[in-house]
């Protein structure tokens, strides 16, 4: 309804309904001032909530997993004699211990370069489609080229099993052997071959490492030799797979190869493409080796010699012949090969193609197949290797039983439980003494962030428990039994009982009821025992925990059910604040029809007025003259 505005009465009646409203909502204004104290109430608890929560994770940080067992307590740390040349970090199931080992090589990427250039960008190199390959160095596989068909896109090839040459092992030799004429004759039969092949050894003396390289010279090519860790030769075929036989046609004994009733036999090699398995039984260097693959992809590769377990990549890459160095460049690098191409200026008119593998390690290497630049298209040219992939190889000890670590990146797992070596440089003479121990430092600073949320929580509820003399303001939680409680609780939890006492470890409770840690004395007790320790300041550690979910868990803590409460009380004021406002809007719709009311009804009075006064004007007026 609009408002009366008094034109009739001369009253001022808004303002007069506005000061009668004022006074009628005085009745509900401790509503509003509920409301407000109730949302204090829940920011406040909130907050505290959000304190605890903090508390909790601080302290749990020194309670063992329930699964893992795992907390601060098993926290290590790694330190390098050596950091120059390799650095350790350590993971949760790091132990303490330490190990020695010198880096013979940090690994890296393989990189490939054309033997040629080309004049120009735009100039035509490519004789049609070409396959680039990642890692086939490693599995003993060269110049790969495309099969019959093969799709466009990234294929691979697996060796999964290795193959191996026909090997015989003779007994010991003496330290040091001479060959003369008597003895430098090795006889043997070599794949079945009935008919005897002979190599002669050069006279002279020889260690046993001397006397295994003179027999794969001797051989040409067609036997290598080594020493066991017993001293003795082990000589295998070069020729691997089931196809390669060996045996002695006659004993030597100055090599300790007496066993002339023994035929070895190679073992085959397993290898798949896309998945489809393919068995070698005859491998020789330089022989060619059709692989095929699913939906009649084939692959044609040149033996290095035998093959061994790894997987590489195979990428055809589309191009059409006569495509530019640009085109070509461009293709490599859209193909997901793995490899970033380059066109690199060499000079004002020479290009070079250059072929960078975007991982590192061993099976890096970057090859094209021969078919992919030919003399008849560009100058161009092959691709030579410009950087060998390499493995990070660490190898531990000097005697006999020393060994290789090796990881295809700069960081190497598995040295020791839990821990990662980075190899930084390559340094074969220099030891490298990698040392894990209890991470002392790091316990204490976990130690600290607990007291510290702990005292954050004690100072919060110490600040919304107090009185403001000077602005006459209670804290809201002034007179809270919650409050107290809870101060208490956590206070306990640093005084400990007799047989537990964190003040022995350095966590004690001040006088003005806060918590302290002296890092020190932490650490000398640490240091001493750090079993007792870590018993001490667990039980510590689990008490507040406890504490913290009595107070705060979000199903059943007293916190949360104070905070329900609050968050319901607003609404509670919230409703009955809204049912306020509807009656004093009826309220104040009925002032303005009574004061209408009055209005209409003294208008009405007035226009009767106004006639009247006008009826009597219009009467004659008496005459004053004498009969």
């Amino acid at each position: 309804m609009a408002s009366v505005d008094g034109l009739v009465s001369g009253l001022n009646t808004a303002q007069i309904i506005s000061s009668l409203m004022q006074v009628e909502r005085q009745s509900g204004a401790y509503l509003t001032t509920g409301k407000a104290a109730s949302q204090t109430m829940v920011s406040v608890l909130q907050a505290l909530n959000s304190s605890l929560s903090t508390l909790q994770t601080a302290a749990a940080a020194l309670v063992p997993d329930s699964i893992t067992k795992t907390s601060a307590w098993t926290s290590t740390t790694a330190t390098s004699s050596q950091a120059t040349l390799a650095t350790a970090t350590t993971g949760a199931t790091a132990t303490p211990g330490s190990t020695t080992f010198t880096v013979q090589s940090v690994a890296t990427a393989g990189a490939a370069v054309s033997s040629g250039s080309v004049a120009s960008l735009d100039t035509a190199v490519a004789g049609g489609p070409f396959v680039l390959a990642q890692g086939l160095g490693a599995l003993g596989l060269a110049s790969p080229t495309a099969g019959a068909t093969l799709a466009a896109g990234k294929h691979t090839v697996a060796v999964t099993q290795s193959s191996a040459g026909a090997t015989l092992t003779g007994s010991p030799v003496a330290d040091t052997v001479t060959i003369d004429a008597s003895n430098a004759g090795l006889s043997v039969l070599l794949d079945g071959s009935a008919t005897p092949t002979t190599f002669t050894l050069a006279q002279g003396t020889y260690t046993r490492d001397q006397l295994a390289a003179e027999v794969t010279r001797a051989s040409g090519g067609a036997l290598t030799a080594s020493t066991t860790t017993g001293g003795a030769l082990s000589v295998a075929t070069t020729h691997e797979g089931s196809a390669a036989s060996f045996a002695l046609a006659g004993a030597n004994t100055a090599l300790g190869l007496t066993d002339t009733s023994t035929t070895a036999t190679g073992t085959d090699a397993v290898l798949s493409l896309d998945g489809v398995a393919t068995t070698v039984s005859s491998l020789t260097r330089g022989t060619q080796l059709s692989l095929n693959g699913a939906g009649g992809d084939s692959l044609v590769f040149t033996l290095s010699g035998g093959l061994r377990a790894g997987t590489a990549s195979a990428t055809l890459v589309d191009v059409a012949a006569g495509a530019s160095l640009t085109a070509v460049v461009s293709a490599i690098n859209g193909a997901g090969a793995g490899v970033r191409a380059t066109a690199v200026q060499v000079s004002s008119t020479a290009y070079r193609l250059q072929l960078n593998s975007m991982t590192t390690g061993a099976a890096s290497d970057v090859t094209l197949g021969d078919n992919a630049f030919p003399a008849s298209t560009s100058t161009l040219g092959s691709m030579l290797e410009l950087q060998k992939g390499t493995d990070t190889v660490l190898r531990v000890g000097t005697g006999p039983g020393a060994y290789d670590v090796t990881s295809p990146t700069a960081s190497v797992t598995g040295l020791l439980p839990g821990v990662t070596v980075t190899a930084a440089k390559a340094d074969p003479t220099t030891p490298v003494t990698i040392t894990v121990d209890h991470d002392s430092a790091g316990i204490a600073d976990k130690v600290q962030a607990m007291v510290k949320a702990a005292n954050d929580v004690l100072a919060y509820l110490s600040s919304k428990s107090s009185y403001d003399a000077t602005s006459k303001t209670a804290g809201p939680l002034l007179g809270s039994s919650m409050a107290r409680d809870l101060a208490q609780r956590i206070t306990d939890t640093a005084v400990g009982t007799s047989a537990s006492t964190p003040g022995m470890v350095g966590v004690q409770v001040a006088r003005d009821g806060s918590l302290t840690f002296d890092r020190t004395a932490f650490l000398t007790a640490y240091a001493k025992d750090p079993d007792a320790v870590a018993g001490t300041l667990t039980t510590m550690a689990s008490a507040v925990t406890d504490t913290v979910k009595a107070a705060s868990d979000p199903l059943d803590g007293y916190v949360t059910g104070q905070v329900n409460l609050a968050q319901e009380q607003v609404r509670d004021y919230t409703d009955q604040i809204a049912n306020l406002e509807v009656r004093m809007s009826m309220r104040q719709d009925s002032l303005q029809r009574q004061y209408a009311a009055l209005e209409t009804m003294l208008g009405s009075l007035q226009s009767q007025s106004q006639w009247l006064a006008g009826q009597i004007a219009s009467l004659p007026t008496p005459s004053s003259g004498k009969n």
